[in-house]
């Protein structure tokens, strides 16, 4: 019995020493779960300077807007064929409704990473809508992914996602100072679907987009959106620090 509970020990020891190994060589982006789940196609740098340059252009005309969808389409693309456990990507107008992309996953590696974005039980698809626009989504477009998820998708959805290249209306702003504390528009009826379905819209613009090329980041960033969904901290979500510190000054200067 003596040798047992050395053995259980001996293997806890170990155990945590290995965790503890891991966290001294984390940098934020590898050696996680996430990284694991997410490791980025090769091919998402290229197309991440293509889409910066055309951002860049003061006066795009209307093919190069054109082409920019397309790019914007294939960024996304790439990013969730990059998650382990995919089973199905589709791209398709149905009977009813144009789905920019339906990813759904089966295997064990869907199912970690469905809870890693709390999604509800048995609900494992996640609906996308691509919008390479220079305006903001909107309230109205808003309504209509929510529409998409709780009539047509109801059973199956438990996840929607906008990448965007401006955002939505009612989001805090990037260069925002103070911290919002009122609900409008699309950020308005986000927390209400919320509220309503249990279910999480979120949006991404063209900053969290060209994260997309680091290990993990997709996860990381769609994990922090999702939980400011309740969270409701009135700050934009900052996708490249590790580390999540929202502080009053007596707290914040705490940590080393």
């Amino acid at each position: 019995m003596s040798n047992q509970k050395n053995l259980a020990a001996d293997i806890v020891v170990n155990f945590l020493k290995a965790l503890e190994d891991i966290d001294q060589v984390n940098d934020g982006s590898n050696t996680t779960i996430a990284s694991y789940l997410y490791d980025p196609d090769a091919r998402i740098p290229a197309h991440l300077k293509k889409l910066k340059a055309y951002i860049e252009q003061k006066s795009p005309t209307q093919n190069q807007r054109q082409e920019a969808g397309k790019l914007l389409e294939q960024i996304v693309f790439l990013a969730f064929r990059s998650l382990k456990g995919l089973s199905s990507i589709k791209s398709f107008s149905s009977a009813g409704p144009q789905f920019d992309l339906l990813i759904s996953g089966d295997s064990e590696s869907w199912l970690v990473l469905y809870k890693l974005l709390y999604m509800k039980e048995n609900c494992r698809d996640i609906v996308v809508e691509a919008k390479c626009t220079k305006d903001k989504v909107t309230d109205q477009q808003f309504a209509r992914l929510c529409s998409l998820m709780e009539i047509n998708l109801f059973r199956t959805t438990g996840l929607g996602i906008f990448f965007t290249l401006k955002g939505a209306t009612g989001f805090p702003d990037r260069d925002q100072s103070n911290r919002q504390r009122k609900l409008s528009d699309a950020r308005l009826r986000q927390a209400l679907f919320h509220a309503r379905t249990g279910k999480s819209i979120i949006v991404l613009d063209s900053q969290d987009i060209f994260e997309l090329d680091k290990p993990a980041a997709l996860i990381q960033i769609l994990i922090r959106k999702i939980r400011d969904i309740e969270h409701l901290s009135g700050l934009s979500i900052e996708t490249c620090n590790p580390y999540e510190v929202d502080l009053p000054k007596h707290l914040g200067t705490l940590i080393a």
